[in-house]
């Protein structure tokens, strides 16, 4: 068995928003405006992905934007996760002209992005190997395929709110918005920014076979922990384990997976803040079986558990709008996500209104 980053990372929600399709709409076909969510330049030849992306940080700034922005310890107040910012506060000039109100008073080196996916450029490197097997390689546009790395998805955030501090992208399957929701909070932690807009974002994928496609985006606006959690915000903990399915065939490794879980879910659990809801989103495999009754086990008689098998899907999205959703619904108390995927990835995420750093 092995427990890959067991740290628990800290940081304070100021803001959060999300691209998602109406329900009933068929992901494959049209249903997101950029033009409403973003504005009519600069982005019609961005992947959907892409377009997403943006239009959901683009929320969470607004969102945080109410805030008097600045570092830990300026005197800044955090605006409410999930309410409605201030009226034309992104787009408004900072205090630098350089965009959202959220940013203000933060160095451009000091701001970071984090960005999580499965199948972001999926489509896109479908529709690259069909136009190049039919017409060859110079028939490939110029102003989509520098997006066949998906690495580009998470650099054009950056562009737009120059962000120029670490700009990383994490895919592991399932847990990867969860994942790097954990690798900015870290970041933080460790001195290396101020700011970080940290989520998911999944366009169709064409190629999803029997899973479930995704199409979406959740993006959260983080400070450091040593921040204050005001009304509205939020005190975000997160921390990430690995289960070997292989391992799970011993009676030996299934214990032990059960114990890392436990561990988990009592390191993620501040003092005498029991999570009032935990929410486990399975994708009905091996590993996803044992991490539930680890859970089951860890938090009978003392918490209520939802278990949420959404089965194989392509992409990180699902956990990550459980944990928006947790954000927004007005919680007295903790709430935990975790997602689990079968191939071993397990991602744990609590939001605490009420907690301090």
């Amino acid at each position: 068995m092995t427990a890959r980053d067991t740290t628990v990372a800290e940081a304070v929600v100021t803001g959060v928003g999300t691209v998602a399709a109406p329900a009933g709409t068929a992901l494959d076909e049209p249903w997101f405006d950029y033009r409403a969510r973003l504005g009519p330049r600069g982005y019609k030849y961005l992947p959907d992905a892409c377009q997403y992306l943006l239009a959901a940080a683009k929320d969470a700034l607004t969102r945080s934007g109410a805030e008097s922005a600045g570092p830990a310890g300026s005197g800044g107040t955090s605006g409410p996760a999930g309410s409605a910012g201030s009226a034309g506060s992104v787009g408004s000039a900072g205090a630098a002209g350089d965009g959202p109100a959220a940013l203000a008073g933060f160095a451009e080196e000091r701001r970071a992005a984090v960005v999580g996916t499965n199948s972001a450029v999926a489509a896109l490197h479908a529709d690259i190997t069909e136009v190049v097997r039919a017409g060859g390689i110079n028939r490939l546009s110029p102003m989509l395929t520098p997006f066949f790395s998906v690495n580009l998805v998470a650099s054009r955030l950056s562009t737009e709110h120059r962000l120029k501090g670490f700009n990383t992208t994490v895919t592991s399957p399932r847990v990867a918005g969860l994942e790097a929701l954990h690798v900015a909070a870290r970041e933080l932690g460790a001195g290396r920014g101020d700011l970080v807009l940290a989520g998911v974002t999944e366009a169709y994928d064409p190629g999803h076979g029997t899973a479930a496609a995704e199409a979406g985006s959740v993006v959260l606006v983080l400070r450091p922990p040593a921040d204050v959690v005001r009304p509205g915000g939020a005190l975000l903990r997160t921390t990430l384990r690995f289960v070997p399915p292989a391992a799970l065939a011993h009676e030996s490794g299934r214990r032990r997976a059960g114990r890392e879980v436990r561990e988990a879910l009592e390191a993620l659990a501040a003092p005498g803040r029991a999570p009032e809801l935990i929410r486990v989103v399975t994708d009905g495999s091996a590993v996803a079986a044992a991490v539930e009754a680890a859970v089951r086990d860890w938090s009978a008689r003392r918490v209520p558990l939802s278990v949420e098998a959404v089965g194989a899907r392509a992409g990180a999205l699902a956990p990550m709008e459980r944990v928006a959703h947790d954000l927004r619904d007005g919680a007295a108390g903790p709430r935990t996500v975790v997602a689990v995927a079968g191939e071993g990835n397990v991602a744990f995420a609590s939001v605490d209104p009420y907690g301090t750093a």
